[in-house]
């Protein structure tokens, strides 16, 4: 292994949204940035889709101006450097005034570097012997955590330590593991979702928790494995397991005895709540339909099923304080169920009314304004106070400036973004009584404060050729922090107004004297992934 090297100036980083925006837990959450925060910078990165390779990106950097946005660097000699981002995955992290992203090169392969938005600002960081593909970067107790292949071809766990320059590379797994499929920090520690084997020699994946030294890490549970037996580390306490016995319906059900650890844990789900690791996996492997919720300790303990078994189907896990939201199937009788959203506090369970739409294609958004539920038709912004829910309809209701659908990451990236108190969001819209298809919209939380944010390709007459606005960057692993010319600013991608429409880069304040053109851009068939 090559000795990682630390670059010590400070970074750049940025986000398709503007100053805002994170990628969150389960959900898509985002989150306001102030301006001139300790540690922010004044230029955003942001990763552009290669012409050649549309499924692998290049990285750009701007300081809001045209003449101020550009390439990055050239890492590998005119081809794509940086690879796709997966969900729940990016290699794209910000934090302490840096940039962290994996960029393929020649001479180093595809390994971790760091930058201050600017190319002589910009090194390895670390540097793994092969090409090791960087994954799940997040902050573990001040320290760099993130997944990376290794020569054997496993991937393992690794933690940078930016103060002592030092790597340190932990072994989840042993022979079992071959691959991480998720990680998640909670607390001082870091789950992660490998492989572990069977008490009948089966390699099937597997829980583990770490505090980020190799000694530190323990197995947690094997899929399917009955719970007490040989291949768990962390066992339930009678303690529990009396309390799960005497536990009333739609309470925590700790795992015990006669019980048998879940299986096909999605890691998309892996969420930080409570002081808990909260994750979605079916309590039957003959029945990967059903998804449950499940938790376990800070420390890898008490593992257990947080809702009753009547509460099936849970989606979209998403935290706004100190509330957990999620929509879910409730059995009514076995030949009939009812879907609705809930809030869940870790103890109590509170169900809401029927919803004004279907949930099933729905998104949930945690915002500073509360939580924002986003189907194909409208946007809500939910509210639940005194053991109620309200659904607001953030429709203008306006006839001729209006919106008929919403775009959502199901059909291309995280279209959904707060800048400072302001939620944008893309819908098919009709202006004047024609339809303009694809704009984007802002609101303030209110019917009343929602509205056409611009029209990029036609904003004076309205023709019916769609803009397109969408997310440079889909999701990040974290919201950068950024002042100058770049705080409260959105940035997007969008056709312009020419005869024949180019797709560019655009920052803007969300009007149209706000809106600064910065860089033309392929014209992407695969944009925002």
């Amino acid at each position: 292994m090559k000795r990682p090297v630390f670059f010590q100036a400070a970074l750049a980083g940025a986000m398709f949204t503007l100053a805002a925006c994170g990628g969150g837990s389960g959900g898509g959450s985002t989150t306001s940035v102030p301006e001139g925060t300790p540690g922010s910078v004044e230029r955003l990165l942001f990763p552009v889709n290669s012409t050649s390779i549309p499924s692998q990106f290049d990285m750009y950097a701007t300081d809001g101006s045209a003449e101020g946005t550009g390439l990055l660097k050239d890492f590998n000699e005119g081809q794509p450097a940086v690879q796709q981002y997966y969900d729940g995955r990016d290699p794209i992290l910000f934090g302490d005034g840096k940039f962290y992203f994996g960029a393929q090169s020649p001479n180093e392969g595809r390994e971790l570097r760091v930058s201050d938005g600017t190319e002589a600002g910009t090194s390895v960081l670390v540097d793994i012997e092969g090409s090791s593909y960087p994954l799940d970067l997040q902050w573990m107790d001040g320290k760099l955590a993130f997944s990376a292949g290794t020569t054997d071809f496993a991937r393992e766990l690794f933690v940078y330590d930016l103060d002592a320059e030092t790597l340190t590379e932990i072994d989840v797994g042993g022979e079992a593991s071959r691959n991480i499929q998720g990680m998640q920090v909670v607390g001082n520690s870091i789950f992660i979702l490998g492989r572990g084997v069977t008490s009948d020699s089966s390699n099937v994946p597997a829980l583990y928790v770490s505090d980020g030294s190799q000694g530190g890490t323990q197995l947690v549970f094997v899929e399917g494995e009955p719970v007490g037996g040989s291949v768990a580390v962390k066992q339930p306490t009678e303690s529990l397991a009396v309390q799960r016995a005497e536990a009333p319906a739609n309470t925590p059900y700790v795992l015990a005895g006669h019980d048998f650890y879940p299986t096909n844990i999605k890691p998309y789900s892996l969420t930080s709540f409570a002081g808990r690791l909260f994750f979605l996996a079916n309590n039957d492997p003959n029945n990967q339909s059903s998804l449950i919720l499940y938790s376990v300790a800070e420390d890898g303990s008490d593992v257990r099923r947080e809702l009753g078994e009547d509460v099936t189907f849970v989606q979209n896990l998403t935290v706004v304080g100190d509330t957990l939201y999620f929509y879910a199937d409730r059995s009514i009788n076995a030949a009939n169920f009812t879907r609705h959203v809930y809030a869940y506090d870790g103890t109590t369970l509170q169900e809401s009314g029927d919803f004004p739409e279907g949930l099933f294609a729905s998104r949930f958004y945690a915002t500073s304004l509360g939580l924002f539920v986003v189907t194909t038709n409208n946007v809500y912004r939910t509210a639940f106070e005194d053991g109620e829910f309200t659904f607001a309809s953030m429709h203008p209701g306006d006839t001729m400036t209006t919106y008929t659908g919403v775009k959502s990451r199901t059909q291309f990236g995280e279209l959904f973004t707060e800048v400072e108190g302001t939620i944008y969001f893309v819908a098919d819209t009709v202006i004047d009584g024609t339809a303009v298809g694809e704009e984007l919209w802002k609101t303030d939380g209110s019917a009343e404060g929602t509205s056409l944010a611009l029209e990029t390709n036609d904003l004076t007459t309205g023709d019916n050729l769609s803009s397109a606005p969408r997310p440079l960057l889909a999701r990040y692993a974290n919201a950068p922090l950024v002042s100058g010319e770049v705080a409260g600013k959105l940035l997007f991608s969008a056709y312009d107004n020419s005869p024949t429409p180019k797709l560019h880069a655009y920052i803007s304040d969300g009007t149209a004297e706000g809106t600064v053109k910065l860089l033309e851009l392929p014209n992407q068939s695969r944009r925002g992934l």
